[in-house]
C-alpha cells in the first residue's frame, strides 16, 4: 500500500504501567512467541512443495548433478551398450530424491518460525482508537492510554528496497480460512501479516525490525522467557497521547509533566477518550475537553 492511501493515524494501546514508553522515548518489538495469539507467523504449511514440483526440480538441479560424476568413459560404453540406459537409471533416481528431500525439509516451516522469532520484533498499532475492547484488554479497562503515530514518518517508512518486508508498516489482512500452502508458496503476506478473522476488531498495522537495531536490551526476561528489546523512538512521529476514559487525576499529572520537561515532545496534544454511559461506545474528546474527576 501506498504511503498516500493509509490511515491518517495509528495508535498504541497502553496501560498506565507503560508510561516509561513516553518518559524514556523507547518501546518493545516484540517476539511472536510472547504475543497473545498463539499461531502468530504460523501459517498452515504443508510440505516444502508437491510431489510434481519436487520432482521437477530434482530433474532440474539433483539429476544434472549425479550425471556429471559419471566419467565420460562410463557414459560412452553405457550408450554404446544400451542406449539410453544411463538416462532411465538417473530419472529413477528422482522418487528418491523427493523423498530426501521432504525429509529433508521436514521442519522448515518451524525453522523459519524460530529464525523469525529470535531475529525479528513486532510492533503491533491499530488504526482506531475508540474500540472498547482494546481499551479494556489492553490499556487496563480504560485506566491507561494511546500513543498517535503518524504513519507517514520516516520511522514507520524505512524499508531499503521495493521488496523489502521489515521496517515499514503493513496492514494486516484477516481471513476466514487459511487453505493450506506448500512451503515455496506460502509469501511474506502469509507469514507476517495475515491474522484469523477474530482478531479482526483490532484493525492492526505492524512493522518488524531486526534485533539487532534494538536500541537496548532489558535484563529482565517476560513471562514466556524472552528478553525485551526497545527501540528509540523519534519524537516527532508522536502526534498526541490520548488518556483513557477511566484514567486518573495522577496519572493525567504525569503525563503532562513528562511532555512539558521534554521539549522534544512540545508539539504533542493531549486528548482524552470518553465512554457513554448509554451506549457504551468510546470518542475522543479535544485537547482543551477536562478529564473528569476519578
Amino acid at each position: 500500500m501506498s504511503v498516500a492511501n493509509m490511515p491518517s493515524a495509528l495508535f498504541k494501546y497502553l496501560p498506565p504501567a507503560r508510561i516509561n514508553v513516553l518518559e524514556d522515548l523507547m518501546i518493545r518489538f516484540t517476539q511472536a512467541s510472547s504475543l497473545n495469539d498463539t499461531l502468530e507467523l504460523r501459517p498452515p504449511v504443508k510440505g516444502v512443495a508437491s510431489d510434481e514440483r519436487l520432482a521437477e526440480l530434482a530433474g532440474e538441479r539433483q539429476i544434472p548433478k549425479l550425471r556429471d560424476m559419471i566419467s565420460p568413459e562410463i557414459k560412452e560404453d553405457l550408450e554404446r551398450i544400451c542406449p539410453g540406459l544411463m538416462e532411465q537409471c538417473l530419472a529413477s533416481c528422482i522418487p528418491e530424491c523427493v523423498r530426501q528431500t521432504k525429509l529433508k525439509h521436514e521442519n522448515n516451516p518451524h525453522a523459519v518460525f524460530d529464525v523469525l522469532d529470535q531475529n525479528f520484533g513486532i510492533l503491533s498499532l491499530s488504526e482506531t482508537s475508540t474500540e472498547v475492547r482494546m481499551w479494556g484488554h489492553y490499556a487496563d479497562g480504560g485506566r491507561g492510554f494511546l500513543i498517535e503515530f503518524d504513519p507517514k514518518h520516516s520511522w514507520l517508512q524505512a524499508k531499503h528496497e521495493a521488496r523489502d518486508s521489515f521496517r515499514h508498516i503493513r496492514q494486516v489482512i484477516y481471513v476466514a480460512s487459511r487453505p493450506d500452502k506448500s512451503l515455496l508458496k506460502v509469501t511474506d503476506q502469509d507469514f507476517l501479516y495475515t491474522k484469523w478473522d477474530v482478531w479482526r476488531d483490532e484493525r492492526e498495522w505492524r512493522i518488524l525490525r531486526c534485533f539487532n537495531d534494538a536500541a537496548k536490551k532489558c535484563t529482565a526476561h517476560d513471562p514466556y522467557g524472552n528478553d525485551g528489546l526497545l527501540f528509540a523512538i523519534p519524537p516527532d512521529s508522536i502526534k498526541s497521547v490520548i488518556l483513557g476514559f477511566s484514567a486518573s487525576r495522577d496519572f493525567e499529572t504525569a503525563v503532562r509533566s513528562i511532555l512539558a520537561t521534554n521539549a522534544a515532545l512540545d508539539h504533542v496534544q493531549v486528548k482524552r477518550a470518553s465512554q457513554s454511559n448509554e451506549t457504551g461506545k468510546v470518542e475522543i474528546l479535544s485537547e482543551k475537553a477536562e478529564l473528569s474527576p476519578r
